[in-house]
């Protein structure tokens, strides 16, 4: 990269992030939040909610507000889009958030917990039934580590299907990126961690390929927050997610106080 470009790169990627943190969205972009204009125990307008979540003060990827999704034993708390704005997204998006696990981390009570922090519900292209796609999400073990993949879960009849990353890791006390794209045109499915492609997971499997991926033409619902379909120890997990982001463009990383 010559000095010139490595520094427009530099200046636009100081602009998305001056621009999120003070709540000013960039091109191409249909919803953001970075939860710092909602009051403490309320959610953002333009959603609604599903189980026990609302803005916190004193823990945040940038400024001093984040979502904190309260812990549960099992199953779904999340925040929803509006349906004006999840038709915008169309056939393709980006998106991004930053996710925070308050430590110690629950463990299993059975042999795994699958839990989702990106989740969409669209009619498949192919077969047309009602699905549930994981645009975010992994399966965690007895041992303490976990690993992401793709899910798409059809109703009764069809088994769930989709990619498993092979390196396994542990949950930390850091606000971890993620990033994701969908792409019906071309049938594609891109996961982001800190900036780096999960390759394992990620498929582009061409114009009218939708065997194991089957992107929809358009979502129905998509929600962001936190849903463990298997119970947990103790309380469960107690989830903080900051800085959200859905567009037509890849949205990349806000300055904030880690990563």
């Amino acid at each position: 990269m010559t000095p010139r470009l490595a520094l427009a790169a530099l200046t636009a990627a100081l602009l998305l992030g001056s621009c999120t943190s003070m709540g000013m969205a960039p091109p191409g972009v249909i919803v953001a939040d970075d939860f710092e204009s909602t009051a403490v125990g309320a959610i953002p307008a333009g959603f609604t909610k599903t189980g026990e979540l609302g803005v916190e003060e004193g823990v945040a990827h940038s400024g001093k507000r984040a979502l904190m999704i309260q812990p549960g034993v099992r199953g779904g708390r999340s925040i929803d889009l509006a349906p004006d704005k999840v038709a915008a997204l169309g056939g393709e998006h980006w998106g991004r958030l930053y996710y925070k696990i308050k430590m110690p981390a629950p463990m299993p009570t059975g042999n795994l917990i699958h839990a989702t922090i990106v989740h969409g519900r669209a009619v498949s292209p192919s077969v047309k039934d009602t699905v549930d796609l994981r645009l975010a999400t992994w399966l965690y073990y007895p041992t303490g580590l976990f690993k992401y993949m793709y899910n798409v879960q059809p109703p009764n009849g069809r088994r769930e299907f989709g990619p498993q990353s092979a390196t396994q890791q542990k949950f930390d006390d850091k606000w971890n990126l993620l990033e994701w794209h969908v792409d019906y045109a071309t049938q594609t499915y891109q996961f982001f961690v800190n900036g780096q492609e999960i390759t394992d997971i990620s498929q582009r499997k061409g114009a009218g390929n939708f065997d194991g991926i089957e992107i929809p033409a358009a979502f129905q619902t998509l929600s962001i927050g936190f849903t463990n379909y298997q119970a947990a120890t103790g309380s469960g997990f107690t989830v903080y997610i900051d800085d959200i982001a859905l567009g037509k463009n890849r949205l990349g990383p806000v300055r904030g106080a880690e990563r």
